[in-house]
C-alpha cells in the first residue's frame, strides 16, 4: 500500500471528479455566456498548469477551428508595444494562484483590454492571480501538499474541457470509474516495474494527450529524479529517437480506438534500435501491452494517462526509497519572474 501524500492525493481524483464536475460545467457555461466578441483565446500556465494549457490548446482548436495562443510569461517582463487585446479572453491556470509570472502576464493582458479568467484553488483576494482576474473558477480539489501536482492536474484538465465547450459531467463519471478500475488492476505498479532502472524515460502521445505526456515526464523528474521527456509520437521521429538506446524506456500512449500509423512507425524504429517500450491503450486493441478501460470522450482519456503516470511515479519512488512528496530543490509554489 502506497503511503506517500502524492499517491493519496492522486487516488482522491475519482471522488473529486464525481463531486465537482457539475459545478465546473455550470461555472464554465456561465463564463462562456459572457464572451461575446472575444474570439481570441489565450492560455497561461507554468509547470503542470502549462501542460494543461497544451492539452487545452487542442480542445479549443477542435471546437472553434482557431488555434489558441499559449502566451509566454517572459513577454510580460519586456517593454511591449501597446497592442489591443479587447477581442481576447485569457484563461490563466494556477493551482496556488501565487505564480508571480502568470499573474504578471494576466495583468499585462488585462491592461490591454483582455478579459481574464483565473482557474485556481486560491480563494483569497490577496492571491497574486486573483488580483488580475475578472472571474474565477475555483477548482475545489482541496489541499495538495506533495510537490508533484496530481489531483489538481486532473481538475484543470476537466475545467479546460468545459471552457472549450465540451460536456464534461458524463465524461467525469466514466473517467472516475476507469481510474478506479486501473488502480484495482494494478496497472500503475506494472508500469513502475517497466520504468525501474531506466537511464531516461520518454512519454509519447498524439493530439490533446501530448499535454499528458509532458506532464508524465514532469512527474517522473519531480518524484524520482529520472531524466524524462514528453513528445508527440510524430515529433519523436523527427530527431529525438536518434538518442534512444537499450538503456532507455519509452511509454507510448494511444487515446485512439484504432491503430495509428505514427505509432506503428515509432514501434518499428524502437524495435530496430532494441529500445524497450510499452504501449498503453484501449483494452479493445490487441496492440496495447497495458490495456486500459477508456471513457467514451476521447479528450477525457488524457486524464487517464496523467493518473497512471502519477501513481506509477509514486510507486517507483517508494520502491526506490525516495520520498516523492518533497524535493530539496523544489517548492509547491514556484516564484518565477
Amino acid at each position: 500500500m502506497l503511503k506517500s501524500l502524492m499517491a493519496q492525493e492522486a487516488r482522491s481524483a475519482p471522488q473529486m471528479l464525481r463531486s465537482q464536475a457539475q459545478r465546473w460545467q455550470q461555472a464554465a457555461n456561465t463564463i462562456r455566456s459572457r464572451l461575446a466578441g472575444r474570439t481570441t483565446v489565450v492560455l497561461l500556465g507554468r509547470g503542470s498548469s502549462g501542460n494543461v494549457c497544451t492539452f487545452a490548446s487542442y480542445l479549443f482548436a477542435l471546437q472553434s477551428g482557431r488555434q489558441p495562443i499559449e502566451f509566454r510569461p517572459w513577454l510580460s517582463t519586456q517593454d511591449l508595444p501597446g497592442a489591443d487585446w479587447q477581442d481576447a479572453v485569457v484563461y490563466a491556470f494556477s493551482y496556488s494562484g501565487q505564480s508571480t509570472d502568470i499573474a504578471a502576464s494576466a495583468e499585462c493582458l488585462r491592461a490591454r483590454g483582455a478579459l481574464v479568467v483565473a482557474v485556481s484553488e486560491a480563494d483569497s483576494p490577496d492571491a497574486h492571480l486573483l488580483k488580475s482576474a475578472h472571474h474565477l473558477i475555483r477548482l475545489g480539489c482541496g489541499t495538495e501538499q506533495a510537490v508533484p501536482a496530481t489531483k489538481s492536474v486532473i481538475a484543470q484538465l476537466f475545467v479546460a474541457a468545459a471552457l472549450a465547450g465540451y460536456d464534461i459531467v458524463e465524461a467525469a463519471e466514466q473517467t472516475a470509474a476507469c481510474m478506479l478500475q486501473i488502480d484495482a488492476d494494478g496497472i500503475p505498479a506494472q508500469l513502475a516495474t517497466f520504468l525501474d532502472g531506466a537511464r531516461t524515460v520518454t512519454w509519447l502521445a498524439r493530439g490533446p494527450s501530448c499535454g499528458g505526456a509532458l506532464d508524465a515526464a514532469l512527474k517522473l523528474q519531480e518524484s524520482v529524479g529520472i531524466p524524462a521527456f514528453g513528445y508527440s509520437t510524430a515529433e519523436y521521429l523527427h530527431g529525438p529517437i536518434a538518442a534512444a538506446s537499450p538503456a532507455d524506456r519509452v511509454v507510448i500512449f494511444s487515446g485512439a480506438d484504432e491503430p495509428m500509423a505514427s505509432k506503428q512507425a515509432v514501434t518499428a524504429a524502437l524495435l530496430a534500435r532494441a529500445v524497450p517500450f510499452i504501449c498503453l491503450g484501449c483494452n479493445q486493441l490487441h496492440e496495447a501491452q497495458l490495456a486500459l478501460p477508456f471513457p467514451q470522450a476521447r479528450w477525457a482519456r488524457t486524464a487517464l494517462l496523467a493518473y497512471v503516470a502519477q501513481l506509477s511515479c509514486a510507486t517507483l519512488a517508494e520502491r526506490s526509497g525516495i520520498n516523492p512528496d518533497v524535493h530539496p530543490a523544489l517548492h509547491k509554489v514556484t516564484q518565477t519572474h
